[in-house]
C-alpha cells in the first residue's frame, strides 16, 4: 500500500508541471471547486482542469488582510494567502475558474479573484434542495457553465468523450466502494488517512492510471492483515470536507489507537455511493446524481434528519462505537448542525467529539487537540 500511496502522490505533484506544460502548448486550463462541477465536461470540451481545495495550513494573516476578513473561515484565507504568496501556481495560468455558489466563505474568495482580474463561471447551487425550481436552476446554471466553457476553449463538447470520462469516473467509484466494504472487517487494512488521500489524488491523477493503482490496492488489501490493533475504537468521521492538506486530526486519531471506518463528509462515501447515468443527457444526467440522488451535503436545508439518519446507518453498518465531527472556525452552518448532532446522538447513546480547527498546528496548539483527542479515545476503548 506504501509504495502504491507514494506514487499516486508523485504523480499528483507532478500534475502542476503537466499543466504548465500544457499551457505553453497552447491547452487552455480551468479551475473549479467542488463536487457539483462536472470536471468529466470541462475535459471533454479540450480543457485541462484543475481542482481548487488546498488547506492544511495556516497563511501569513499579513498576506492576505488587505483582500479578507479574518473571521472567514481557515480553508477560504488559506487559499487567498497561497495566492498572495505566490504558493498557488496554476490560479495565474488559469484561462478561466468555475465555481459552484454555495459556501459564502468560498464565493468571497472567488469574488476577490474576480476583482483581481482572473475570470469566473459562477454556478448556482441553491441549498434549498426540496423545491422543483432549485433543481431547475442548477442544470441552468450548468448550461451556462458549458456555454463559457466552449467560448473559453473554441471548441463544443464531444459528448461521446464526456460519457467515456463519466464511465471511469464511475470505475474509480465502484473501486471505492470495494475498499469501503474493507473497512468494515473486524480489523481495517487500511484506515481514513489513506483514504481521503486516496480521493484528492482521484481528482489529480489521470483517471485510467487511478483506476490501475486502485485496482492493485483492492487486491493487495483483500488478503492483507488488518492494520490497527484488534481493540481499536471504530469511529464515524463527520461534518466539513477535508481539504488537500487538512490530514492533521484523522491521523491524530488513528496514531492515538482509533480507527477511522467511515466518514459523512463533502468527499467520501456520501459523494460514491451513486454513479452519474450514462444514457441520455450527460449534463441532466449529473445534475439529477449531484443535486437530487445523493445525500445533500451540510449546506443544504432542510436536511439536518436526513443527515443524521445516515450517520446513524453508517454507525451500524460499520459497527462504529463513536462519532467525531469536525469543522472549520467561523463555519456557522455546520455548528448549527453540530448543535443538532448533540442532542440526537445524546439519545441514541453514541458517543461524539466536536473539533474545530483553525489549520493552527503549532506546538502550543497541538498539545490540547492531542489530550483531547487521546481522551475521547481512551473513553471509546472503556466503553467497548
Amino acid at each position: 500500500m506504501k509504495e502504491i500511496l507514494k506514487e499516486l502522490d508523485e504523480l499528483s505533484k507532478a500534475r502542476i508541471r503537466e499543466l504548465r506544460q500544457a499551457k505553453k502548448n497552447g491547452t487552455p486550463i480551468i479551475q473549479y471547486n467542488g463536487t457539483f462541477i462536472p470536471e468529466e465536461i470541462i475535459r471533454a470540451a479540450g480543457a485541462e482542469t484543475f481542482l481548487i481545495c488546498r488547506g492544511g495550513e495556516p497563511e501569513p494573516p499579513e498576506a492576505v488582510l488587505d483582500h479578507i476578513l479574518r473571521f472567514m473561515n481557515p480553508l477560504a484565507r488559506s487559499m487567498m494567502g497561497f495566492l498572495e504568496l505566490g504558493l498557488d501556481y496554476i490560479t495565474p495560468i488559469s484561462d478561466l475558474i468555475v465555481t459552484q455558489q454555495t459556501d459564502c466563505h468560498i464565493a468571497r474568495v472567488t469574488e476577490m479573484m474576480e476583482y483581481k482580474g482572473i475570470k469566473i463561471c459562477k454556478v448556482g447551487v441553491p441549498t434549498d434542495w426540496e423545491k422543483p425550481i432549485a433543481f431547475e436552476y442548477y442544470l441552468e446554471s450548468l448550461r451556462k457553465m458549458v456555454a463559457m466553457v466552449e467560448d473559453i476553449t473554441g471548441s463544443k463538447v464531444d459528448w461521446d468523450k464526456a460519457r467515456e470520462n463519466f464511465a471511469k469516473t464511475n470505475k474509480i467509484n465502484a473501486l471505492f466502494r470495494q475498499l469501503n466494504e474493507l473497512r468494515k472487517r473486524p480489523n481495517p487494512p487500511i484506515g481514513l488517512t489513506e483514504v481521503i488521500r486516496l480521493h484528492h489524488y482521484s481528482f489529480m491523477v489521470d483517471a485510467d492510471v487511478m483506476i490501475d493503482k486502485l485496482t492493485e490496492l483492492v487486491g493487495e488489501l483483500e488478503n492483507a492483515p488488518g492494520k490497527f490493533t484488534d481493540d481499536a475504537p471504530r469511529i464515524v468521521f463527520a461534518g466539513r470536507a477535508l481539504a488537500i492538506g487538512d490530514y492533521v486530526v484523522p491521523r491524530l486519531l488513528e496514531d492515538k489507537g482509533a480507527v477511522v471506518v467511515a466518514e459523512m463528509l463533502d468527499e467520501g462515501i456520501r459523494l460514491i455511493e451513486k454513479d452519474v447515468e450514462l444514457d441520455g443527457d450527460l449534463l441532466a444526467n449529473f445534475a439529477r446524481n449531484r443535486f437530487l440522488d445523493t445525500l445533500p451535503p451540510n449546506l443544504f436545508q432542510p436536511a439536518w434528519k436526513k443527515r443524521y439518519e445516515h450517520i446513524k446507518q453508517l454507525v451500524a453498518d460499520y459497527k462504529a462505537d463513536g462519532l467525531l465531527w469536525y469543522q472549520l472556525a467561523f463555519d456557522e452552518i455546520y455548528d448549527m448542525e453540530c448543535s443538532c448532532l448533540n442532542k440526537w446522538t445524546a439519545d441514541d447513546g453514541t458517543p461524539m467529539l466536536k473539533m474545530e480547527s483553525s489549520y493552527e498546528y503549532s506546538r502550543e496548539s497541538m498539545g490540547p487537540l492531542t489530550t483531547r483527542i487521546e481522551s475521547f479515545v481512551a473513553s471509546l476503548k472503556e466503553g467497548k
